[in-house]
């Protein structure tokens, strides 16, 4: 079956099934941002030949405002008088308070940082910052992580947070040390704009430093991507760096295509050329790979990016597919995660007009009244795909063609020891929830500094080690096992597919935990696998968020917990291991303390029920949610048997006693205990061995 297969039926599942009802939007048509002459959009017949005409559409800067005023969101008004992102920040910085004023938090974003403040703290709020890293491709020069890794001990929190976009976040800076901080990371080949804020956010790409021309070809192609939607009008250096430009040359390919104006696509009198005055009505986001790979969630993303090759692995092209997207809001049906469906197919040397063809569209028609619907995937959503389609392609000037077939999808951790393909190795690293610190965070710096590695973040929490020699490979494979950054195969299962997001105590829109949570969710989760006979080697990807937003992308796990009260959380399942699949709510306001009456009767009926081989997700979409409430809302535990105290690993009762009273210290079972002890001693004594 072919990777695209089913993805629309899916999505109309999810339409029915809340019943939208999305109002239109005139898009940029209300207001004439200052400087910027008024035009009016004149769309013509598109050309279908492969030529790339000069003049088929006239310039389009904001259309001619009609005699209405509609409405816009308070952000918007932001953005207008903010003389592109700079007040009234600029002024904000300058005062002695610890935090800045609401207008001022809404730009800061668009620079790569948000405003918190510790809310488990009494007796008055502790103002910090969260800086956002820009990393496309997830690449991390050696010298960048360096520097990270500074700053966080000597402004920060004293940890490093991998995230789900392969990036850095650096919690606690305070506003006083935040152009220090910033500057640092320009003047260390790194950058935080456009990290936040509405804008393209991080270009994902499969993080593998293989030496494989479809791998690097999709790597190019999302950094080109990245240089060609980040903003031109210079902020971001006047406010951290004092006007410096402290950029690498872009390739001619970028300037030629951010600079076209041939299909009305930029404000031709703008220090923005593409998002003039008031950017993106949200959020963009993009992610590139090759076929099988999904290490990146390609269908959770505003446009997802797809190389095509010939037969000789030679690139040709590009499937383009469009409106995925993972926000929504509790108790408010109209909003929705989606999973975005095929565009077209476009020749790789049309790929950048095409990504501003579709980033156009959406600005120009995005909701800009309510926030809540300004993903591009409402707009898609409200047109259908063949409207949307037929509006990209004015601004792209030709024909899209049609989607070519592609494989199955497969997730992908790259984690543990694998050749590069150029002589060197590369090493994938497990990191729980992707937070970097303590003794594993003292060696990886001291690994990084002494080998002068570069690094790469995946978009699932964890971290590439680069460019290894094969003589290193023993004398680092110790000193990260003795920081307990084990090879794969001695992690449990479950952790290596989960995420979880930050949520308590900085996260402003957290409604309970996820990061800190998700250990005991993990041990709990496995003491049921052990209760109804599941294997060890048996896995379901589990993802937590502390809110609905979806920044670990819930809806995409076959077990997802969102944050829906204190200590309690909405149960979705139904999404796959690869990651095609989205989610559906199965149970609402699930207590923490009441997880194991949920789950011992899935778990259970999957072990007995499923078919072969067939996943856990699969398996809960084929025996469908109504049968699945039956099964919890009738369970009376798992049938007693008589104990036999895991033979397998003890061999007396006596044994057995004891490790269980030591593993009831730690809130573990006495098996999950003694296989952390197998296991780090296995490992310990292949290290010995040189492997």
């Amino acid at each position: 079956m072919a990777a695209a297969a089913s993805l629309g039926a899916a999505n109309t599942a999810v339409l029915k099934e809340v019943k939208i009802e999305i109002g239109s939007f005139d898009g940029l048509r209300s207001w004439n941002p200052v400087g910027l002459s008024r035009r009016r959009v004149n769309f013509y017949p598109v050309s279908s030949s492969t030529s790339r005409p000069n003049s088929l559409i006239k310039a389009v800067s904001t259309p001619v405002k009609p005699e209405t005023e509609t409405k816009r969101s308070k952000v918007e008004i932001i953005k207008e008088h903010s003389n592109f992102i700079r007040y009234p920040l600029n002024e904000e910085l300058l005062t002695d308070a610890p935090n800045i004023n609401e207008s001022a938090i809404q730009l800061i974003k668009f620079h790569g940082s948000y405003q918190q403040y510790n809310r488990e703290e009494r007796g008055g709020r502790s103002y910090s910052f969260m800086l956002r890293t820009k990393n496309p491709c997830g690449k991390v020069p050696n010298k960048l992580y360096l520097t990270m890794d500074d700053l966080a001990d000597q402004f920060g929190i004293g940890t490093l947070r991998l995230t789900t976009r392969q990036t850095f976040q650096l919690h606690g800076v305070l506003k006083k040390n935040l152009k220090t901080v910033m500057s640092s990371i320009v003047h260390s080949m790194g950058s935080t704009l456009g990290a936040c804020g509405d804008l393209n956010r991080n270009v994902l790409a499969p993080a593998a430093p293989f030496a494989r021309k479809d791998y690097q070809f999709a790597q190019q192609t999302a950094d080109n991507i990245a240089a060609l939607l980040t903003p031109q009008s210079g902020f971001y250096y006047d406010m951290w760096v004092d006007g410096e430009k402290i950029m690498s040359a872009e390739p001619p390919e970028v300037v030629k295509a951010r600079n076209d104006n041939s299909h009305g696509t930029n404000f031709p009198d703008s220090p923005e050329p593409i998002y003039g005055t008031q950017f993106l009505p949200r959020k963009f986001k993009i992610a590139v790979t090759v076929p099988t790979d999904n290490s990146v969630d390609v269908l959770t993303n505003d446009i997802g990016v797809v190389v095509v090759t010939d037969a000789d692995g030679e690139p040709q092209g590009f499937n383009l597919y469009v409106g995925g997207g993972m926000g929504r809001t509790h108790r408010l049906e109209t909003t929705f995660p989606r999973l975005a469906e095929p565009l077209g197919y476009v020749p790789k040397e049309d790929i950048l007009y095409a990504v501003k063809a579709i980033v156009v569209t959406q600005r120009e028609n995005g909701r800009r009244d309510d926030r809540k619907y300004s993903r591009m995937k409402y707009l898609i959503s409200s047109w259908g795909i063949e409207k949307f389609r037929s509006v990209v392609e004015q601004y792209y000037g030709r024909k899209f063609e049609p989607s070519r077939e592609l494989p199955e999808w497969e997730f992908k951790s790259y984690l543990g020891w694998h050749e590069q393909g150029d002589g060197g190795l590369f090493c994938g690293l497990h990191v729980d929830s992707g937070r970097v610190g303590g003794k594993m965070k003292a060696t990886l710096r001291e690994i990084i500094e002494k080998y002068n590695l570069d690094v790469r973040l995946t978009p699932n929490q964890n971290i590439i080690l680069c460019g290894i020699r094969k003589a290193w490979k023993h004398p680092i494979t110790t000193a990260l096992a003795q920081a307990g950054l084990l090879q794969p195969k001695y992690v449990d299962p479950l952790n290596l597919t989960a995420m979880a997001c930050p949520a308590f105590p900085l996260c402003p829109l957290a409604i309970t935990e996820a990061e800190r949570g998700m250990p005991d969710i993990l041990k709990r989760v496995r003491a049921v696998f052990e209760k109804v006979g599941l294997k060890y080697n048996e896995s379901v990807v589990i993802r937590a968020t502390g809110c609905p937003n979806g920044c670990a992308r819930p809806y995409m796990a076959e077990l997802g917990f969102v944050g829906d009260g204190p200590n309690s959380y909405q149960i979705w399942l139904g999404g796959t291991p690869n990651q095609t699949s989205i989610a559906r709510t199965f149970m609402n306001k699930v207590k923490i303390h009441d997880l194991e009456k949920v789950l011992e009767p899935l778990f259970y009926y999957w072990k007995r029920k499923r078919q072969s081989k067939e996943s856990f997700g699969d398996f809960t979409n084929r025996v469908g949610f109504e049968m699945l409430q039956e099964w919890v809302d009738k369970w009376d535990g798992v049938v007693a048997t008589r104990p036999t105290y895991n033979l397998r690993l003890f061999t007396d009762k006596d044994t057995y006693e004891k490790m269980d009273e030591l593993a009831k210290l730690q809130n573990k079972t006495a098996h999950q205990l003694a296989m952390e002890v197998i296991r780090n001693y296995a490992a310990t004594q292949q290290n010995e061995k040189g492997e």
